[in-house]
């Protein structure tokens, strides 16, 4: 498992999948943000333009969600609509603050794992995320 100075050197640019339907999305760092595109890439009409989904600040999003995680042992992820009031102590709700759209428990966790920080597992009905062992 890479240290997290190690992680954030990493790129996060390519190709994702959501975490609970499996939807597939297009990462882009640009501008030191996370800028998410609903579909791959390749079928993506208008890819130049704004993105569906910022994160705001790539660098310290990824550093306080691990600092997050770290601190509770696991996390829920927590309701992801847009419309909906994320529940307390979840990954959702603590992403809330790094962006103006919701949603954001479905793509940001893809990212943490692809660098190697984080596993997501189901637990009864609900997907958690854990520090990578």
């Amino acid at each position: 498992m890479p240290t997290l100075e190690e992680a954030l050197k990493q790129p996060i640019d390519g190709d994702y999948v959501t975490c609970g339907l499996k939807k597939p999305f297009c990462v882009i760092s640009r501008d030191g943000d996370i800028q998410c595109f609903v579909g791959f890439r390749n079928k993506t009409r208008d890819f130049d333009n704004e993105a569906n989904v910022v994160i705001w600040e790539k660098d310290r999003v990824i550093s306080e969600s691990m600092a997050l995680i770290d601190r509770l042992g696991e996390v829920r992820l927590g309701p992801c609509r847009e419309e909906s009031i994320p529940e307390p102590d979840t990954l959702e709700e603590f992403l809330r603050s790094f962006s103006i759209h919701g949603n954001l428990a479905s793509y940001f966790p893809p990212i943490l794992e692809k660098l190697g920080l984080v596993e997501v597992y189901k637990k009864g009905r609900a997907l958690y995320v854990k520090r990578k062992a």
